[in-house]
């Protein structure tokens, strides 16, 4: 008997069925690469009680749906790179709780450390002065004690304004 040698539409299936192979093993290692979730610290300036805001700030209470409460100040102000928040996390909370301040591209412009119940944080310190008035988007994260499992989000927008502008 003599024997048939293989097609070449065979030959090239079998390449191709085994570079599939190859690639869905080099995904799966990959994948398996993440950087591991890194907690974030606790806020260092977290003060604990009620804090006594200007009101010209609007200073306001923010009810969430994930069943958490939140408070923060929707008229910021940037002296240099500090910004006046006085993010609070009322003592009724079960959640721990962090702010970031973000630009409209949602790059972190600066944000505080995770605050617990019954403290707040007076001033976010930005990475860099902002230049001029901005639109930007306070993001709160809420945080279950101890397994840092997300609680929820919630977004607020505002506008940074600079010191002296009106």
């Amino acid at each position: 008997m003599h024997k048939q040698a293989p097609s070449p539409l065979l030959i090239a299936l079998s390449v191709i069925c085994c570079l599939s192979v190859a690639m869905m093993i080099y995904a799966l290692i990959t994948a398996t690469h993440e950087t591991p979730f890194s907690p974030p610290e606790f806020d260092r300036t977290a003060l604990v009680g009620t804090p006594e805001v200007p009101q010209a700030l609007g200073y306001s209470r923010l009810q969430v749906e994930q069943g958490f409460q939140a408070y923060v100040c929707g008229n910021l102000l940037a002296d240099g790179r500090q910004v006046d928040v006085y993010f609070t996390s009322p003592e009724t909370n079960t959640v721990w709780l962090l702010l970031r301040l973000l630009d409209e591209q949602g790059r972190v412009l600066g944000e505080t450390g995770i605050i617990r119940p019954g403290e707040y944080v007076k001033a976010v310190t930005l990475h860099a002065a902002p230049d001029g008035e901005q639109n930007l988007q306070l993001k709160i994260v809420a945080y279950q004690p101890e397994t840092y499992v997300s609680m929820g989000t919630v977004g607020l927008h505002t506008t940074l304004k600079i010191g002296g502008q009106e």
